[in-house]
């Protein structure tokens, strides 16, 4: 990452989260991936600044100061160097996305509205888990086995795999053997909503088929070509159908994906889709193959479809149970600045780099798991190094390690972490970067974020499996904070209000079942006999989250996209009490964000007579718009003319070419000798300007779509666009009924002129 300069107190990385949070609400930065590791064509370690999953793509956002890609300005080598860290993302699939640090200073709205038109209007944005184990998965051959009993066999089969808390698996079936009617059968069995994928309409057919005579009480839809069934139980799609419109589908719709011809899976299309949704289980079809590729789909699979979430990859025994230790400070946290998901790194070093604190961190692994292979994570290189110097004043092998060394030094220290020389490795910003020692016992959590990414990305790098490990143990130092700047912890992260000091925080319900007695007797579990705590210490966490509350609820931003009622409304409806949030979220003395659950939204709609907006209907009532457009003037179905004849793909025209549309639309009636417009339009004038024309389309025709949210004005680019979920579903037919409204609407109005 670029050494930027601080810009009024704040570093180049706060102020493109604040611009992100201000584009796409405050709880969507949580997505954002701070400093991602990855590795470049020549397998050289690599930090992207930023990526984000969004709609199944991986996207790297990087920030440079203006002389990091000017050839001119920086070496040769560097700028080359630079050419290939951005070509290696391109050739991992990843979009790439470039502002300059002065752009965030200098031009935030133009960063803002760059934002909306790379990221879209509607961004569906996921987590990264790149730190779990990916799916289990088998492969099921089928096709040796008697045609009377190997159905039966193979549903056997994924009945143990599910049992076993596998989430994938490949059924191979020679051509004609009923791969089909297994897949239906199982899915029956499960019971849930299903989803069928082929890449061809003949097969979704035969499948929606299936379905209907084996699974009759349940509703089958087809979603193919002209055809979009969307409310039924079982829905036999086509890939590329699917694919288009993934915005109609909430990620876990699906209980159970099937995918008939797996080995077509490696296609983006497949790709796109099978990282979208979230299912309980996934199953791929494909006859017996010519070769034996099962691993490779498998591969696929497990590499696009979700991964397994980290309590089931403890329960499955891929990962550590984990043990937790709270340690609190005397530290206040609470006048700390933040940025939604991040705090101000200088506030934070000022407040936690003290030696009190430094020093209460030695002396707990002094006192608590001396000679156990521990990492401490910290605020900033220089804790790093003050925390690995007192600990080696004290006789400890320690080391600091960080992103900021070169290479070869950090790997040296690396391997003798791993070979036990070193006992405790103080990192900062060292998370992902292919560095793994199962062997690691003890994680120090000493570094406050806010960031789940982050956090879960430090718990992870102690979770993996070594002989003799019977669990991870992490020590949590709890400072104090307000209560919408709380740090994580592993008590908030996985809502656990009651706290055993060392207690399983994550194990099997079994583990935790036969923990819990012993508890009750006043013992502790063996597992804990070399731990200093005592078995009756109890407490009550307080787990307020407030990224949690608003996880399943709606911003004001959002609010405003979800129905057909000016900002401005409901700004003043807020502010006068007519409505009333339901969280309320303080950012700073200058910043506050305001949040409404699902069943308020709709309340309030029912209340003052709104109409809710979503994807499924937002083209529908555009249409309908369209259909029933009222004309005080000849504007709007102008505007509409020009936008058909100028948009490019996106629904994207620029001002200027609307203007010289209007300019030329007015003219040309004028010239015929035609009636132009009323006597008070502008367009019924002489020397009338661009300038007037421009102000004319933003007031009238343009601002009843914005209002309703089915186009927006990116001011800085000087373009209108037309909301993408409703131009990218618009049909060619469609098309020429709007521009068939409009013509007939405009003959109308004039006759009546």
């Amino acid at each position: 990452m670029t050494n930027y300069q601080s810009v009024s107190g704040s570093s180049a990385e706060n102020l493109f989260i604040e611009l992100f949070s201000d584009t796409f609400g405050v709880e969507k930065a949580g997505y954002l991936y701070s400093q991602y590791h990855f590795y470049d064509i020549y397998q050289n370690s690599r930090y992207a600044d930023f990526l984000l999953e969004n709609g199944g793509k991986k996207i790297a956002i990087e920030i440079d100061d203006e002389a990091s890609h000017n050839p001119s300005l920086v070496s040769r080598n560097k700028f080359y160097d630079d050419l290939l860290k951005q070509n290696s993302m391109v050739y991992l699939g990843w979009d790439v996305y470039r502002w300059a640090v002065h752009q965030l200073q200098q031009q935030p709205e133009l960063v803002k509205d760059e934002l909306r038109i790379f990221l879209g209007q509607h961004p569906h944005f996921r987590e990264i888990e790149d730190y779990l184990p990916t799916q289990k998965g088998k492969a099921l051959d089928g096709s040796n086995l008697e045609l009377k009993d190997h159905q039966q066999k193979a549903l056997d089969a994924l009945k143990e795999m599910r049992k076993a808390h596998e989430s994938i698996g490949l059924l191979h079936h020679a051509t004609g053997t009923g791969k089909t009617v297994t897949a239906v059968s199982d899915a029956k069995r499960m019971g849930k909503k299903t989803l069928f994928l082929a890449h061809t309409i003949e097969l979704v057919e035969q499948a929606a088929k299936t379905f209907r005579e084996l699974w009759s009480d349940v509703t089958t839809g087809v979603f193919a070509d002209n055809q979009k069934d969307r409310d039924t139980f079982v829905i036999c799609g086509s890939i590329q159908s699917i694919a288009l419109h993934l915005d109609e589908f909430k990620e876990d719709e699906f209980s159970y994906l099937i995918i008939d011809e797996a080995h077509h899976a490696a296609a983006d299309t497949y790709q796109k889709v099978l990282s979208y949704f979230k299912p309980d289980f996934t199953l791929g079809l494909t006859a017996t193959p010519e070769r034996t590729d099962e691993a490779d789909i498998l591969d696929i699979f497990k590499y696009t479809v979700h991964r397994l979430d980290i309590q089931t990859a403890v329960e499955i025994g891929e990962l550590v149970p984990v043990r937790c230790i709270r340690i609190h400070t005397n530290i206040d946290l609470s006048k700390v600045r933040f940025h939604s998901v991040q705090y101000h790194i200088r506030d934070l070093e000022s407040k936690i780099f003290v030696p009190e604190r430094n020093q209460l961190i030695v002396d707990t692994w002094l006192q608590y798991v001396k000679d156990k292979r521990t990492v401490i994570f910290c605020a900033s290189v220089k804790h790093a190094e003050e925390i690995a110097e007192r600990l080696y004043q004290a006789g400890v092998a320690a080391e600091a390690v960080s992103g900021a060394m070169k290479a070869s030094l950090r790997q040296e220290v690396m391997e003798r972490f791993q070979k036990g020389e070193v006992k405790v490795l103080c990192a900062c910003d060292l998370l992902n970067e292919g560095w793994d020692c199962p062997e690691t016992e003890v994680l120090f959590m000493a570094r406050p974020t806010m960031s789940k990414v982050l956090y879960i990305q430090q718990l992870g790098r102690g979770m993996r499996l070594a002989e003799g490990k019977e669990s991870l143990m992490v020590f949590d130092f709890v400072d104090n904070a307000g209560q919408f700047n709380t740090p994580y912890s592993m008590h908030r992260m996985f809502r656990l209000k009651e706290y055993r000091p060392g207690a399983l925080v994550l194990g099997s319900e079994k583990q935790k079942r036969a923990e819990q007695g012993l508890y009750e007797k006043g013992e502790r579990p063996y597992a804990m006999i070399d731990w200093p705590v005592d078995a009756l210490d109890y407490e009550v966490v307080d787990i307020f989250n407030w990224q949690e509350e608003a996880a399943g609820m709606i911003s004001q931003m959002e609010f405003v996209r979800r129905v057909n009622v000016q900002t401005e409304t409901i700004e003043r409806y807020v502010r006068e009490g007519k409505m009333i949030p339901d969280l309320v979220v303080p950012m700073s003395e200058h910043r506050v964000f305001k949040y409404f659950k699902e069943e308020t939204l709709k309340q309030y709609a029912e209340q003052f007579g709104w109409t809710l907006i979503d994807e499924s209907n937002r083209k529908q009532l555009f249409m309908d718009m369209v259909r029933q457009m009222d004309m005080s003037y000849s504007y709007k179905p102008v505007l509409l003319l020009g936008v058909l004849q100028h948009a490019d793909p996106k629904g994207r025209v620029k001002l200027e070419d609307l203007v010289a549309f209007f300019k030329s639309f007015y003219a040309e009636r004028k010239e015929k000798g035609l009636v132009v417009e009323k006597a008070n339009s502008i367009y019924a004038k002489e020397g009338t300007t661009d300038r007037q024309i421009e102000r004319n389309i933003l007031s009238n025709p343009f601002k009843r779509f914005e209002d309703m949210q089915m186009m927006y004005h990116t001011k800085t680019l000087g373009v209108i666009q037309v909301d993408e979920s409703v131009w990218r579903k618009l049909t060619e037919g469609e098309k020429q009924e709007i521009k068939k409204i409009c013509l007939e609407k405009l003959d109308t109005y004039y006759k009546r002129l």
